[in-house]
């Protein structure tokens, strides 16, 4: 306690003993039992009121140690148990859980890993896929401050996902490399590009790497099948130096619909891993290009990421414009981007309203508001002169068509003018805005349509941050040129009521889990999910006809089919009682993804452990492992003093005393007649 509230508390008490005395002593001739009793109730009184208003406190240290962070993430995926390492990490997981060295040191925590990240409750090996960057993005995201090393169980084989090589991990990463790591001589193809879609009559190019591993000179054919019919063939020669081979050929689509191809490498004779040796893929062959028109009337970030994201989908052409400039006819697109329009906008945008085209609006600082709010009937803006600045926050429950959440949460704001948006008409809102720390659901990308138009508005600039926060994050623009693709496919689609979408991944692999998505909305465009869907599958080679429900979730319906055979099937989406249905095809291929790799893949984790200040480890070096993490001195416990006040006596303790002691001196004086 400060000696100022000590000095305080004393000067109180000598205070209500000096207004008591000369209330009840001094003077006081007839001094009574009584009386030194009602001087006691008194004297309490005062002490207790002037206590009160001193509210005397005491500091307390709080001493907390925070212990390092220590993740522990252990490949969950059919690989490990295919190549016998099951038991191997089971042992490694269990000696890290129990050794008091380790735990007394760090704060452990464990994570299993296939496709997904989750908190590790059991070991079974049954994930179908492997994805060694994630669980690198979702603890940078976790674990912002301070140095949280890395136990990365694994035996290195990705199957999704970006390359581990290129994750940027601020902490040490530990790989304990499991299995075989020898090298035998192998030859497979490794990497292919291919845009997966494309229209019908083009010439789609395709672009391959052939690897080889060993050490004599071979000569090897890499063919190309489609239906059971070879459409490319190619001679190579590898040898030590020259292990790596690129194949750069064309494939002409002239079949509308999902296209199925294999691409096969000769085998090496003796060769442990043949399952490499052959690649699947597939090309879904559209019948129509897109042609997007930008317009604007200022120079803008935005509009080169639109024109380069769009793009990116070969499909489509975007053609930038000034809307001064503009000379072309405006039936030649599918789709109008208004870019922060205005007055000069006016012609233009009647004619869209009249000819019911497809348009998107994308507002921002120049946006003219007025002009934008009498041109057309759909929406309205009071706009201030104020500017905003609007974090995006992904609509999980968006229904009009299929979408993913990017990671807009981590995407940084854009700005517009301050206000609120109505509509007349209805809408959906793709994201909400979220301004400063406050969540709302106003949209901040919204779609809707108007008597078989459709339309779009984004309420904000610099959306060219999201395309590079997007590929900070995966080191790739693929996930937000989808997304955008996606959004762009709802706009530039010819048929507006197409109220029932499907998506589904045109090839799997054997004992992979089958899931297809499916929308439907009703005839107000607002998801239904009193409807039922049935997924109907046939092979007709082997007659195999399956049909299931879907159930609804999430303004989705969902369906998993159970295990079937491999082969190639096609699938029926059909709404009962409704006239409304979705066809398509895809592939169940005869080998699990997981089975084709048969050793360790040691080079990738042992760059990731050196560019991150870390060390491999393997087989049988588990001690080696916990014994360095042990004696490791950079991973430190940081000990975290907080001071904080505490009242000597609550102040609901003195205020009923200071009841307690004038009813005690009520009562007596009424007793003995003193009142």
């Amino acid at each position: 306690m400060e000696i100022e509230k000590l000095l305080s508390i004393i000067l109180a008490a000598f205070v209500a003993l000096f207004i008591v005395f000369f209330q009840y002593i001094y003077k006081n001739k007839e001094r009574s039992q009584l009386s030194y009793w009602l001087f006691f109730f008194r004297f309490s009184t005062i002490f207790l009121l002037l206590l009160l208003l001193i509210n005397p406190s005491f500091k307390k240290n709080n001493v907390e140690t925070i212990k390092p962070n220590l993740l522990v993430a252990v490949d969950n995926s059919k690989s490990i148990k295919f190549n016998s390492q099951n038991e191997a990490v089971k042992s490694l997981v269990e000696k890290i859980k129990e050794n008091s060295g380790l735990n007394n040191k760090y704060d452990i925590s464990f994570f299993g890993f296939g496709s997904g990240l989750y908190p590790l409750a059991e070991l079974n090996f049954e994930e179908s896929q492997s994805n060694l960057s994630l669980p690198f993005q979702e603890f940078s995201k976790l674990y912002k401050t301070g140095l949280s090393p890395v136990i990365l169980i694994t035996d290195g084989n990705q199957t999704v996902g970006n390359s581990v090589e290129f994750v940027n991990y601020k902490s040490p990463v530990f790989p304990f490399i499991v299995g075989d790591t020898t090298v035998f001589e192998d030859i497979y193809i490794g990497q292919l590009n291919i845009n997966p879609f494309t229209f019908i009559n083009n010439q789609l190019p395709v672009e391959l790497f052939i690897n080889y591993t060993g050490s004599k000179p071979i000569t090897k054919n890499l063919n190309v099948y489609h239906k059971g019919t070879k459409v490319y063939s190619e001679q190579f020669q590898f040898s030590k130096a020259q292990n790596v081979r690129t194949a750069s050929f064309f494939l002409k689509a002239s079949t509308k619909g999902t296209q199925f191809y294999t691409a096969t490498i000769d085998q090496l004779e003796n060769e442990q891993n043949t399952q490499n040796n052959s690649k699947n893929f597939s090309i879904n062959v559209l019948e129509e290009k897109s042609n997007i028109l930008i317009l604007t009337s200022i120079v803008h970030p935005d509009l080169g990421m639109l024109k380069k994201a769009i793009e990116s989908n070969k499909q489509r052409t975007a053609t930038i414009s000034t809307i001064l400039n503009f000379k072309g006819n405006i039936n030649d697109y599918q789709l109008v981007i208004l870019y922060q329009p205005t007055t000069p906008f006016k012609n233009i945008f009647t004619e869209i309203n009249q000819k019911k085209l497809n348009y998107f609006v994308i507002s921002g600082r120049s946006t003219d508001w007025n002009f934008l709010n009498s041109i057309q009937s759909s929406f309205s803006k009071k706009a201030s002169s104020e500017m905003e600045n609007y974090h995006p926050i992904f609509n999980i429950n968006y229904p009009t068509f299929l979408s993913a959440d990017i990671g807009f949460s981590n995407f940084a704001p854009i700005e517009d003018c301050f206000g609120d948006i109505t509509f007349s008409v209805p809408y959906h809102s793709l994201l909400f805005q979220k301004i400063g720390n406050i969540e709302t659901e106003k949209p901040l990308l919204a779609t809707f349509e108007n008597s078989n138009q459709k339309a779009a508005i984004l309420l904000g600039e610099n959306s060219w941050r999201w395309r590079m926060n997007s590929f900070v994050e995966n080191i790739t623009f693929e996930r937000f040129d989808g997304f955008l693709a996606g959004l762009i496919h709802y706009l530039v689609s010819a048929d507006s009521k197409s109220r029932l979408n499907v998506t589904i991944n045109p090839i799997y692999y054997a004992n992979e889990i089958i899931q297809i998505s499916a929308s439907y909305l009703d005839e107000n465009f607002n998801f239904d999910n009193r409807s039922k869907l049935w997924l109907t599958v046939t092979n007709e080679e082997t007659k195999f006809v399956k049909k299931i429900p879907f159930s609804a979730s999430n303004n989705r319906f969902v369906a998993e089919l159970p295990t079937i055979p491999f082969g190639e099937y096609k699938y029926n989406v059909t709404v009962e009682n409704q006239n409304n249905s979705v066809s398509g095809s895809f592939k169940i291929l005869p080998f699990e993804i997981e089975a084709q790799f048969a050793n360790a893949n040691a080079q990738q984790l042992k760059k990731i452990a050196n560019e991150t200040n870390g060390f491999a480890f393997y087989n049988n070096e588990e001690q080696n492992l916990i014994d360095y993490l042990k004696k490791e001195g950079s991973f430190k416990s940081i000990q975290k003093n907080t001071i904080s006040k505490t009242p000597l006596i609550d102040w609901k303790w003195i205020l009923g005393f200071i009841i307690l002691s004038l009813s005690l001196e009520w009562f007596t004086r009424k007793y003995y007649g003193k009142i």
